[in-house]
């Protein structure tokens, strides 16, 4: 042992192996610490900045110089106005409104913008009533021009309206937030008042429109009662964000998702995913090529036959459609999408393993060692267990390690085809992601493609270069029997 540890350490390519695994590793294994967001392709999760935000640190080049950060703070001391009487405890209102009257909210701020940029307003509203209440929020740039955003409502009443209406629950909580990259002719009364063709303008530079320039700027929240009792409401003091276009480590995606939070989830998935198939691969190949090549004859003949056959199917097409009619016929309807392609790569991807441990076994079955053990009265599974698997492990080992590449290059490519996983991140669906985004974004998103792509190619040449060590350093001494 002391010899095989002393060897490998000899090997560069083996402490560098070692080194890029061990980061993806700790990469993976502190996912929940390295990151807040647990999966950045829920929409929840979207738009913690501006979309395409460019990576924090990359402002240090002239052409990001200007790109302003994220912004975000609560709006506190607002003008109020209207017949209804209030308490305020706690970031709380407390609003008591009578029947068809009003109760307006104004915070006015001065927002020093730097383009470009978006902003959103965040707060939760809880009316208490059983008839109608009616919130909505204004805009009001630093000329007084006043913008209606959105307006929020029952769906009971949503035919008194000639605008769009989004719902609001009765006695819940509601959590309203107003995107400013959002808002089209089918959520805001003010996009549902302009012309087609301004509706095209204004929803490509709706921020420049609105904010003009920069300066005392102002939100306010109004709330109706429609009903003809009085109504009780619960109103936080909004938060105010500024989506700025530099983010983080690594930016955002099309979405305003955190792409750094993509890339250690996906890191994580894929190291599982590809470790669990790799083993399951050299389990089917190990079983396999140890019963052709130690029992031959008929069994060997049938073993090879099978192999051979699938060898001869394109591997990355029938991957394809056998997932494809698996997942429309509902076959395995029970078994999670990831874990039907785990099984689908694994058992199809057994064929070069099993080749390989039948050669090594063959070799080592004509080895006078063998031939004595059976003289002693050794019998077929005290000879594979004490003497033909300690001289294959070096080909074992080597084999999964060979195999982690090879299923990481599979899943990716499924996902990158959009036939893989799609609901939360890998590597191989940020590639696609960024693929099919490109041609949207105002440039090449590098900040997206660029670490997918490196995590695999290192890890791949990684496991490629263990493989190779500890085949090197394990089989020799084995197969002569040390």
């Amino acid at each position: 042992m002391n010899k095989f540890v002393k060897d490998l350490l000899h090997r560069k390519s083996f402490i560098i192996s070692v080194i890029i695994i061990a980061i993806f590793v700790f990469i993976a294994a502190a996912a929940p610490i390295l990151t807040p967001y647990s999966n950045p392709y829920s929409t929840t999760e979207y738009f913690v900045a501006g979309p395409y935000a460019v990576p924090s640190w990359a402002t240090i080049f002239p052409q990001y110089k200007l790109y302003p950060p994220n912004m975000q703070f609560p709006l506190i001391n607002p003008k109020i106005f209207g017949n209804a009487s209030y308490s305020f405890n706690n970031d709380r209102y407390v609003i008591t409104i009578p029947p068809g009257k009003y109760f307006n909210l104004t915070y006015t701020f001065y927002w020093k913008y730097i383009a470009p940029y978006s902003f959103s307003i965040s707060f939760n509203v809880t009316p208490i009533t059983t008839q109608g209440v009616q919130v909505n929020i204004y805009f009001i740039n630093s000329t007084n021009f006043k913008y209606f955003l959105e307006s929020f409502a029952p769906e009971s009443y949503a035919f008194a309206f000639t605008y769009p209406i989004e719902t609001l629950y009765l006695n819940k909580v509601n959590t309203i937030t107003v995107n400013s990259l959002y808002l089209n002719p089918d959520n805001s009364p003010f996009f549902a008042s302009l012309s087609t063709y301004e509706q095209t303008i204004y929803s490509l530079t709706f921020e420049d429109y609105t904010l003009g320039k920069p300066g005392e700027v102002s939100i306010m929240i109004s709330i109706v009662n429609l009903g003809n009792t009085p109504a009780k409401i619960i109103l936080t003091n909004p938060i105010f964000s500024d989506k700025g276009k530099a983010f983080g480590i690594l930016g955002t995606d099309d979405n305003g998702a955190s792409v750094f939070a993509e890339f250690v989830y996906g890191t994580r998935f894929d190291l599982i995913l590809s470790l669990l198939a790799s083993i399951l691969i050299v389990g089917i190949g190990l079983v396999a090529g140890l019963v052709a090549g130690y029992v031959g004859g008929k069994a060997d003949l049938i073993l090879n036959s099978i192999t051979d056959f699938f060898l001869t199917i394109p591997g990355l097409p029938f991957i394809i459609v056998l997932e494809t009619v698996l997942l429309v016929s509902g076959v395995l309807a029970h078994i999670s999408e990831a874990d039907l392609i785990l099984l689908i790569i694994a058992g199809l991807s057994w064929m070069g393993t099993m080749k390989i441990i039948r050669s090594v076994t063959l070799s080592i079955k004509s080895r006078t060692f063998i031939e004595a053990t059976k003289a002693l009265g050794g019998n077929s599974f005290y000879i594979i267990r004490r003497h033909v698997l300690p001289n294959i492990l070096g080909v074992v080992f080597a084999q999964i390690a060979y195999d982690v590449p090879t299923v990481i290059l599979i899943e990716s490519g499924l996902d990158f085809l959009g036939l893989g996983i799609t609901s939360f991140p890998t590597w191989g669906n940020m590639l696609g992601f960024a693929t099919d985004a490109a041609s949207s974004a105002t440039s090449f998103a590098w900040w997206w493609v660029l670490p997918p792509g490196l995590g695999i190619v290192l890890l791949s040449i990684a496991f490629y270069y263990l493989g190779t060590a500890l085949q090197d350093v394990l089989s020799p001494y084995r197969i002569r029997g040390e």
